[in-house]
């Protein structure tokens, strides 16, 4: 894989803090390509080189950003365990905190696309695990899908409060101990 030139890199770190920075105190509607380009001390044809417009900024931030070492942690373990559990719920909560703190002026943007991928990348975790500790089977995938999303129900219910973190993870273990 060919390195990215460092000067590229950081034109494009410096137009996602920009715009991150815009979306404290603008709603997403508002914000326009002028306003990321003064923001991040750009011109328009630097934006457009890196992004096709503030929707595929958007989308990026999310990959890159947002989501991308969400479950890095959870990935190091052995197998699917309460420990495993724990981690993962505190990842997606500490993320959706993050997310309303953050973009408070976009979560309507950022939210049904950050679900998704939380989802996909818990997804991606737990079938690595599950093949880590049993050999790569086809039913992981389905499995760690549908482990993936029952977690993150969990975690949702946790974070609007319907659900204790330990009454949460403990109903979980015995779900998927079976």
């Amino acid at each position: 894989m060919k390195k990215q030139d460092p000067r590229i890199q950081r034109t494009r770190e410096n137009i996602m803090n920009g715009f991150m920075r815009l979306i404290k105190q603008k709603d997403f509607s508002d914000i326009t390509i002028s306003d990321i380009t003064q923001e991040a001390e750009i011109n328009r044809s630097t934006f457009y080189y890196h992004f096709v417009d503030k929707y595929d900024l958007i989308d990026v931030i999310q990959r890159e950003v947002l989501t991308k070492e969400i479950f890095n942690e959870v990935a190091l373990q052995e197998v699917i365990n309460e420990q495993t559990i724990i981690m993962s719920l505190q990842a997606i909560m500490s993320s959706q905190i993050n997310l309303s703190l953050q973009c408070q002026h976009a979560l309507e943007e950022f939210k049904s696309k950050m679900d998704y991928e939380i989802k996909q990348r818990l997804t991606e975790t737990l079938q690595a695990l599950l093949d880590k500790e049993h050999g790569v089977k086809e039913e992981h995938y389905l499995l760690a899908t549908f482990w993936s999303w029952g977690i993150y129900g969990v975690a949702m219910a946790c974070v609007e409060g319907k659900e204790t973190l330990h009454t949460a993870v403990n109903r979980l273990t015995n779900i998927i101990s079976g």
